[in-house]
């Protein structure tokens, strides 16, 4: 089991998320996710995850209402050497579908992560009572299900570059994805295999 921890509370409250999941005995199942967008928050942060220690994977995530270079995840790598990035592409009340993955979903981006060896995570799961596609630019779950367009939802963010994507259709991404040669599936060995230009799904 992967326990998501999206922290919505202050970052000084990590440290008794973490204890939990350490008397669990289930700490190395726990990616801690925090925003970051400017530097003084990268500093915040560093030193909570340094407070809390180690033994679990911490993942920050980057938006483009407030980051829109992609200079700013090299700065991100630096500080955590992080094994992925999530990157959000608000739809921000925009009534069609994102043409280009906005500022975060770009070819400098794809050059970082592939610099700093990380993945690049996307989000298309639904948000109850908000637009699809809130997090994906309207390229979410819903296009890929509801409208039966999985190219222009999963496919879309597979070729800017997503390794991972968060979705609540798993069945049918993971389906999709394979069958269009996007996915290699997890090795008998347990190992994971991860060529570049693949997309995983958890």
């Amino acid at each position: 089991i992967l326990i998501n921890l999206d922290n919505k509370l202050e970052v000084g409250d990590l440290s008794g998320m973490v204890a939990v999941a350490r008397d669990l005995g289930m700490a190395d199942q726990v990616i801690v996710k925090e925003n970051l967008w400017n530097q003084t928050r990268i500093a915040t942060v560093k030193a909570a995850m340094e407070a809390v220690g180690g033994g679990f994977q911490f993942m920050p995530i980057i938006a483009d209402d407030a980051v829109h270079d992609a200079g700013f995840a090299a700065t991100v790598d630096h500080a955590f050497a992080p094994r992925a990035i999530e990157l959000i592409n608000w739809r921000a009340g925009a009534e069609t579908l994102t043409e280009t993955g906005g500022p975060l979903f770009s070819t400098r981006m794809r050059a970082a992560a592939v610099r700093g060896d990380w993945h690049i995570w996307a989000d298309t799961y639904a948000i109850v009572n908000k637009p699809g596609g809130f997090l994906a630019g309207g390229r979410g779950d819903e296009l890929a299900v509801q409208a039966s367009l999985p190219r222009e939802a999963w496919g879309f963010w597979a070729d800017r570059g997503a390794t991972i994507i968060q979705t609540d259709e798993p069945k049918a991404a993971i389906g999709w994805l394979a069958a269009n040669g996007f996915r290699v599936p997890y090795a008998e060995t347990g190992e994971r295999v991860e060529p570049a230009a693949t997309a995983s799904i958890n």
